[in-house]
């Protein structure tokens, strides 16, 4: 293996006059963004409640959907309280989103310390991501971690998504699974993995990056991936160990970086398969 090495309880809707002043009445306008403790749609309501990351469940009034009984059943099952609020309450609630008439406030989700995962032994592979923005990106490769067991993600506090309504929904609920760690300052993250045995390889699509088809990929990777427009920042490629590409057929330039992502881990996985399927940590 070549390359360098450095090692160093919810309120009730409030009603309010309508301006013509007739007393008919009105629920409050919608915010202007969706309150980031909470989760809608199906599915990622489900993961929440499996999690025991759901404190209250909120239900559209009037719907008859099998699964959303079934929510409820599985909610009052573990203790959480069950509501029955009219549509228009999760229509603001969600910012107009697509809620499918459940929507779940999260508690706060606890991170992992990250020294204490980059300590495990045995094989392993941690994603960083280096100002991916799009929630929509974020929540793909969340469900692609969980799916290939990643040991950990590193979030940035700043200058990322965070885990928000949309990266919930965009993972179908991994994120409540995800072991996700978000320091202040992702260069000494890197650092710190260097110093428990951890190769940086950085998806760079420049000049001298390595097939990943064809990469030796170590035991103990961390994956960079970088912002949507601007690829890994300068400071994490100067720390990488290893940059790779993967070979695209013309026209085709560059993929979504979900996509390149989980192209990414699987070949790592493929490399280091897990023991009896399961996570490597």
């Amino acid at each position: 293996m070549q390359g360098k090495r450095r090692l160093a309880g919810v309120e009730r809707p409030r009603q309010v006059k309508t301006s013509e002043g007739t007393g008919r009445r009105r629920l409050r306008p919608k915010p202007k963004a969706t309150p980031d403790d909470v989760a809608f749609g199906i599915n990622a309501c489900a993961a929440a409640l499996a999690a025991r990351a759901a404190k209250r469940l909120l239900i559209a009034e009037g719907v008859a959907n099998p699964r959303l009984a079934q929510l409820a059943e599985q909610a009052e099952a573990a203790g959480v309280p069950v509501e029955r609020v009219p549509a228009a309450r999760l229509d603001e609630l969600t910012g107009g989103g697509v809620h499918q008439g459940v929507l779940a406030r999260i508690r706060n989700l606890p991170e992992i310390d990250l020294k204490a995962a980059a300590a495990e032994p045995g094989p392993a592979v941690v994603l960083l991501l280096d100002r991916i923005t799009d929630p929509q990106n974020v929540g793909a490769i969340l469900r692609t971690a969980v799916a290939v067991g990643a040991r950990a993600v590193v979030l940035p506090k700043r200058r990322g998504a965070t885990l928000t309504p949309g990266v919930h929904r965009a993972s179908a609920g991994m994120s409540f699974f995800a072991p996700v760690a978000s320091p202040q300052n992702l260069a000494q993250a890197v650092r710190l993995l260097q110093e428990r045995g951890y190769w940086v390889v950085a998806a760079d699509a420049g000049a001298g990056a390595a097939d990943a088809t064809r990469f030796d990929w170590p035991a103990r990777s961390v994956l960079v991936l970088g912002n949507e427009g601007e690829g890994v920042s300068r400071l994490l490629l100067d720390l990488a160990d290893f940059r790779v590409a993967l070979p695209m057929c013309p026209p085709a330039e560059s993929l979504n970086v979900a996509v390149a992502c989980g192209a990414l881990l699987y070949l790592w996985r493929r490399q280091w398969p897990a023991e009896g399927g399961g996570p490597t940590g």
